[in-house]
């Protein structure tokens, strides 16, 4: 078997993920159940890669075909799992010989992702980072009118007379890209139930924010957002992570300013800004079993000081945590989730698509109402969104199917 035919037989990316709560408390489930829900999550990925190896490259964005040095840059927003998009695009040009990949990220370049017998990584360095912008200037013409249907869920457990309180809403979201890392993120929310709060079920914006995403050199990442976030807060937000993508420890800080806003029925209601958040964090990963153990700390929202102990695993296209945190407003423990939304692409013009996002991300915790490390949530973390380029994460996945 040859290079490129060995390739085209791994692009097949399996989705791996099961989660189980039950009145407010967290149990695992047994490995029965595990494998079976294991099993059920295999279909749609396959299905996923097979249209892809139909549709060719209509997926990827600002691509470019390096022949001399077997090398493309690319930007998917299709797919959560990096090694999907590589394997793809390595199937979609076969005559061409690729063999070196670099993913870009609203048009910033990652890192360098090389296939043979694994994938090995290499770090792109400032010089590299500086030559490849002189060579290559921005064009928002390369990318498509890219619209998302992205779920919003909010549930807590309530009392005897109504066991579960829930918001649910449906966004429209969009990007625009307005030069190199600088995105306008908007779009159009659609209420659908409302039995947690007082919210009116009116048609109004989703959240509207500008995104800048830096890479100062190979490890060194910054994330600038300013606007309408989620969880009902404005302002500013920072991020800065020090990784190498082939090491195991990182390290990053992020603060915000933030105030409390709304859209009644009519108009626009906004406190001003008084949430200061603080926040630093150590992480390592376990590179065999793609877990991540993140410790982090500081000054939450509302004044509230503490710390927060993430154990987080990676498994294909989905991502499972747990946390304990305790803080002066208390203690508390929980869980997340990670996971695209199928059915991926639902329509598709030569400069329009539309699809369902792909990431939901969802997090319980056990106690309600006491503010306990609060935070609003912005488009991406920073941490969260270079750990799905880790050398290690695409390596023990790529082996599988070697």
């Amino acid at each position: 078997m040859n290079k490129r035919e060995g390739i085209k037989q791994q692009a097949k990316i399996l989705t791996l993920s099961g989660n189980s709560t039950q009145r407010g408390k967290i149990r695992l489930l047994m490995p029965g159940a595990w494998h079976l829900f294991t099993l059920g999550c295999m279909v749609w990925p396959i299905r996923e890669s097979l249209a892809q190896r139909k549709n060719g490259l209509s997926d990827y964005e600002n691509m470019t075909v390096d022949s001399t040095q077997h090398r493309v840059y690319y930007e998917q927003r299709l797919y959560r799992n990096p090694l999907i998009g590589i394997l793809g695009l390595a199937e979609a040009l076969p005559k061409q010989d690729i063999d070196t990949f670099v993913p870009l990220f609203q048009g910033v370049p990652i890192a360098q992702y090389r296939l043979g017998t694994t994938v090995s990584t290499t770090t792109i360095t400032k010089p590299e980072r500086q030559e490849w912008r002189k060579t290559h200037p921005f064009n928002s013409r390369n990318y498509k009118f890219d619209f998302r249907l992205q779920p919003e869920f909010i549930a807590q457990f309530g009392f005897r007379e109504q066991v579960v309180e829930s918001k649910t809403n449906l966004l429209l979201q969009s990007q625009l890209y307005l030069s190199r890392g600088l995105v306008l993120n908007w779009g159009i929310l659609f209420p659908i139930v409302n039995q947690l709060d007082n919210q009116a079920l009116n048609v109004r914006p989703a959240p509207i924010f500008l995104n800048q995403f830096l890479a100062l050199d190979g490890v060194n990442f910054v994330s600038l957002s300013a606007g309408l976030f989620y969880n009902d807060q404005y302002g500013v937000n920072v991020q800065y992570r020090h990784v190498d993508l082939t090491k195991n420890w990182s390290f990053g800080v992020e603060a915000g300013y933030t105030g409390f806003y709304f859209f009644p029925k009519n108009g626009f209601y906004y406190q001003a800004p008084e949430n200061l958040m603080l926040l630093a964090d150590v992480a390592y990963r376990i590179p065999k079993q793609d877990i991540t153990l993140k410790l982090s700390g500081g000054q939450y929202m509302y004044q509230d000081r503490g710390v927060r102990f993430d154990f987080i695993r990676q498994m294909g296209s989905v991502e499972v945590g747990f946390f304990t945190t305790k803080t002066s407003n208390g203690t508390t423990g929980g869980f997340n989730f990670a996971t695209p939304i199928p059915p991926g692409r639902i329509a598709r013009t030569q400069r329009v698509r539309l699809r369902t996002t792909e990431e939901f991300r969802w997090e319980y915790a056990y106690t309600r109402g006491y503010n306990i490390a609060s935070r609003y949530r912005v488009g991406y973390q920073l941490d969260a969104l270079l750990r799905q380029y880790h050398s290690r994460y695409l390596q023990n996945q790529y082996r599988q199917y070697q």
